[in-house]
């Protein structure tokens, strides 16, 4: 019968780090009564079942059927209330190979432990109050986190940052929804009107709001990166560009013309924010099918990109294709390419000189790119001093709130009766208390930690 994460009483088990060969892994056992049941399989069981609240104690995984040592372990132990899920838990450090691995999750769940559902831990953490459901995702994206500056975002939100901000904003909602439920009940008529209420602290709540949730764009660029096209004309050293950027040889170079027909994207860090580079086919006019696929596809993805790096072949100098682009996109970031060639010319105005080949003016491009898509994350180069969400769910709940605050304020000022006013601070109070899981149905929690790691 299928498991419900519901049912706490149920002692589990999973693999905490990832599968494969390593010199170390950990497995995470929690729930009533694991330190009696890992101590069965435990070469020392009177050490372990007496370790204290965050102890180690040194010994043997064994078989509990044959009493078969199966590895070398290091078991911390964690006491109820103050382990990581708020149970009785147990954490063996093993050598990482699959074999001992195999055996060992065999052998714990021979003891009675039952394989731990996707995000399970953590799921038991939020009932015992260890963390809200805000925090409970950030483990997630921490875990997810591809660039310095989504670590940083992702460790504000489990350090709080962001539920505090919305505990502020609900508390609002909530005092003066208590207030317009206390004329209610000692008015003498049902269709009383809001006039009265002091409206400010409502005002400055969905101010809050609608901050956050327009911290989305950037926020959530944090997690997925921003596309970076790199385009020009063929032969003007893109992918040398691009191979340069990425710090691999991932596009192939070639005086051929037409030598990249598709787009090849790669993932990159600059200044810790998250980058991801696409080395798009040459900008002219096609001969062929394929070329013409390619070109109408580079156009596409330069026109959507977030920002775009424009390479010129300074040999060959501005012709009418390239003009005609940086009129599409006057925001591209310029480059003058081929520096190292003699027959280069000067770099017109608005042109960042380089070379592709030796890497001449790299860092001044980096820095200028840096610049140039700094802003769509919310902040300066290198800075994550605000919170901001990265979570879709998080940002319609945030819609939804601000929608009813709109509504309760228009009312109020219209003087709409007490009970829609009612209505609307009751339905953003809960959006709010869905984001960080105090109203949320089982179904919303159970699709929320589904997506998370095993052992986690």
């Amino acid at each position: 019968m299928k498991r419900s994460y519901l049912d706490s009483r149920v002692p589990i088990v999973a693999l905490a780090t990832p599968p494969g060969e390593s010199a170390l892994a950990v497995i995470r056992a929690a729930g009533p009564g694991t330190v009696e049941l890992a101590a069965s399989c435990f070469s020392r069981p009177e050490a372990l079942i007496s370790a204290a609240h965050m102890s180690l104690v040194h010994g043997e995984l064994l078989d509990p059927v044959d009493g078969e040592a199966l590895d070398e372990v290091l078991a911390s132990v964690f006491r109820a209330p103050g382990g990581p899920s708020g149970e009785d838990s147990v954490e063996f450090s093993c050598h990482g190979s699959p074999a001992v691995l195999r055996c060992a999750l065999t052998a714990l769940e021979r003891a009675g432990f039952s394989p731990a559902l996707p995000g399970e831990f953590s799921f038991r953490a939020f009932l015992a109050g260890k963390l809200d459901l805000v925090e409970a995702e950030a483990i997630q994206e921490l875990v997810r986190a591809g660039s310095e500056g989504a670590r940083a975002q992702a460790l504000r939100r489990l350090e709080g940052g962001l539920s505090r901000e919305l505990a502020a904003a609900r508390e609002a909602i909530v005092g003066l929804l208590a207030e317009a439920e206390a004329r209610l009940d000692y008015a003498e008529i049902e269709d009383s009107p809001s006039g009265g209420l002091d409206l400010s602290q409502l005002r400055e709540a969905r101010g809050l709001l609608a901050g956050l949730a327009a911290s989305y764009a950037a926020g959530s660029l944090y997690e997925r990166g921003a596309r970076i096209a790199v385009a020009g004309r063929p032969n003007a050293g893109k992918s040398s560009l691009f191979n340069l950027l990425v710090r691999a040889e991932r596009s192939i170079v070639s005086a051929e013309a037409g030598t990249t027909r598709d787009w090849i994207e790669a993932g990159v860090e600059l200044g810790g924010l998250p980058l991801r580079l696409v080395d798009t086919a040459g900008l002219r006019e096609a001969f062929t099918e394929v070329e013409a696929e390619g070109v109408s596809r580079s156009r596409r993805i330069a026109s959507e990109a977030e920002a775009v790096v424009y390479l010129v072949d300074g040999t060959a100098g501005l012709v009418a294709e390239d003009l005609a682009f940086l009129g599409s996109r006057p925001d591209a970031l310029r480059a003058w390419n081929k520096a190292d060639d003699p027959r280069c010319a000067q770099p017109p105005e608005g042109f960042l000189l380089l070379s592709a080949a030796t890497g001449q003016g790299l860092p001044a491009l980096e820095r200028a790119l840096l610049e140039l898509v700094a802003p769509r994350f919310g902040a300066a180069p290198c800075s994550v001093a605000n919170v901001l969400v990265a979570n879709t769910r998080q940002k319609l709940l945030l819609d939804r709130a601000v929608d009813c605050l709109d509504a309760a304020l228009a009312g109020a000022e219209a003087g709409a009766s007490l009970d829609a006013l009612v209505l609307d601070l009751r339905e953003a109070a809960d959006a709010l208390g869905e984001i960080t899981g105090e109203v949320a149905p089982e179904e919303v929690l159970e699709a929320v930690f589904s997506r998370f790691c095993l052992g986690k």
